[in-house]
């Protein structure tokens, strides 16, 4: 019994410091090169093995967003959304053909290529079993209200079909809305 009450009140200070979390706007640009460096975003967090950085521009046009996940698989990004049916994804892997990114929609529980072309600009790096994608989008519909809502995956293959190893959700609020 006690162990449950300490998982319960692990589980509950992981959720408050989400909740704590914002989503920060800045004047520097994080650089799109693949690799998340420290203090590069000023929102970053960390979950199930998964660490994300997003950064919103000083005048919230743009966003930026970076994943890092214990792969040489795929890593995935999905916007607008809490659940796959709707969001906005960004794709990556890096494999013998090189780098692979792919803009998406999410369908139900699946996802399909997007027509809509949004990217600002991309880079995805695989280097110590690790995948990171970096990424800057166009803020509106996304992260244009009062909070984001984005999810977090990845997976072992290299390719855009097999379901994730791993997923997080977050909702963070927009600083300064």
């Amino acid at each position: 019994m006690k162990r449950l009450a300490v998982i319960i009140v692990s589980l509950v200070a992981a959720a408050s410091a989400v909740a704590a979390q914002e989503l920060a706007r800045t004047s520097v640009a994080p650089t799109v090169d693949g690799i998340a460096a420290a203090g590069e975003y000023p929102t970053w967090l960390e979950r199930s093995d998964i660490r994300v950085g997003l950064s919103l521009s000083a005048d919230g046009s743009t966003l930026y967003a970076a994943v890092d996940a214990p792969t040489a698989g795929w890593v995935a990004v999905g916007l607008g959304s809490l659940r796959m049916d709707g969001a906005y994804f960004v794709l990556a892997y890096v494999d013998a053909g090189g780098a692979f990114v792919s803009e998406e929609t999410g369908y139900g529980r699946s996802h399909r290529p997007n027509a809509d072309k949004r990217l600002k600009a991309r880079a995805v790096r695989e280097a110590n079993g690790r995948t990171t994608l970096e990424f800057a989008v166009p803020a509106v519909g996304l992260a244009d209200g009062t909070s984001l809502e984005a999810l977090f995956a990845y997976g072992r293959k290299d390719d855009r079909v097999s379901k994730h190893v791993r997923y997080v959700a977050f909702e963070l609020p927009i600083a300064g809305r």
